[in-house]
């Protein structure tokens, strides 16, 4: 027997009940009514026509509508199914998956006169790895068969489609626990299930939370596998230590203030740069522009070096230039004494040449 036929049986008879103490109590009266207004014959069958069909109208609204409208209240709900009343939140043990255990979040939601059951299932990491959507079920205490849809596959691992089937626990009161099997349509291989249902309002609270969910499926977790998560966090290590850019430039006017704070009392402390704040930060932007920013230190170390070497060189060369034009001018000088000595020579000659006449001219 299906529990939520209940639902059907219940809205039926209690419309039912609720029309015929309506014509208890106010049929006769409205029977001498009507035929006072349309007499005998045929305007009196016209009448009772009419008037059934208004009943049955009235029934319809009663049955599919107004007493549905009440099943939607968890209270209504448990006293209608009793000891059948399977809706609420579940955690299922998922035992021989491909990827190791797996617990999985199933809610059973009221809908009208039936249920939805969907869910999700979740790794040792805590890692959603597939889910659940069950498209046709038959439900006949205590077993329950479906047919579910995994959304998160793409249908190429063949864990696109699949079926199950559980059984709830027999008890006098509301069941708490069941188990079963699921096996996608594509392999053979069955996954052994189990649920617990959870009972306290604390732990379904915690559950609808990602910060404090994490203690529920702990709990749970280590009572259905005798394991524990993989949610301890890593250690947390220190950065890595990165040097610190000194700034070099401008030493005179570093040791005028060395020199005028000389005589200053106390501690002085020293003004923080925007280097040193790039270099306690650690975000990611920060180690980008540290990049750029050494990038750029380099090649300015690599131009002040070139401008040396030029300089340098330009140095080599105008000491060269010098000394080409002292060996020329010493050349010019040497030559020029030597020009001076043969012109000299020159004019003792005609010196010579001249007084010699003049001498023989006397002695004669």
């Amino acid at each position: 027997m299906n529990p939520y036929s209940r639902f059907r049986l219940v809205s039926s008879t209690a419309s039912a009940a609720i029309i015929v103490a309506g014509l208890c109590a106010f049929g006769q009266p409205l029977l001498t009514a009507l035929v006072g207004a349309s007499g005998p014959g045929a305007g009196l069958w016209m009448a009772l026509g009419g008037s059934v069909t208004v009943l049955v109208v009235f029934w319809l609204a009663l049955t599919e509508a107004i007493f549905p409208s009440l099943f939607r209240f968890n209270s209504v709900r448990r006293a209608i199914l009793g000891k059948y009343y399977i809706e609420g939140t579940w955690l299922q043990a998922e035992r021989g998956t491909a990827g190791g255990h797996r617990l999985a979040v199933i809610d059973i939601q009221p809908s009208g006169q039936t249920f939805i059951f969907s869910g999700y299932a979740l790794n040792k990491d805590l890692e959603i790895e597939s889910n659940t959507l069950i498209e046709l079920s038959k439900f006949e205490w205590p077993f329950m068969t479906y047919k579910y849809r995994n959304s998160l596959s793409d249908g190429a691992d063949g864990q696109r489609e699949g079926v199950g089937e559980i059984q709830f626990e027999m008890n006098r009161s509301a069941a708490t626990r069941f188990n079963g099997y699921a096996q996608f349509v594509k392999t053979a291989r069955r996954i052994k299930i189990e649920g617990a249902k959870l009972t306290k309002n604390s732990e379904v609270k915690r559950l609808r939370s990602l910060e404090s969910r994490k203690v529920v499926l702990e709990k749970y977790w280590s009572l259905f596998f005798n394991t524990t998560l993989n949610t301890s966090a890593a250690s947390v290590q220190p950065p890595a230590a990165r040097p610190v850019i000194v700034e070099t430039t401008r030493a005179a006017v570093a040791e005028r203030r060395q020199a005028a704070t000389a005589a200053t009392a106390g501690k002085v402390v020293p003004r923080r740069r925007a280097s040193d704040w790039r270099a306690e930060d650690t975000t990611p932007t920060a180690d980008r522009i540290r990049a750029r920013m050494e990038a750029e230190a380099e090649e300015i170390e690599e131009e002040d070096v070139y401008e040396e070497d030029f300089e340098d060189e330009a140095e080599l060369d105008a000491d060269v230039e010098v000394d080409a034009a002292d060996e020329e001018d010493e050349v010019m000088m040497e030559d020029d004494s030597d020009e001076e000595t043969v012109e000299a020579e020159d004019e003792k000659e005609d010196d010579e040449l001249v007084i010699s006449p003049r001498r023989r001219a006397a002695a004669s």
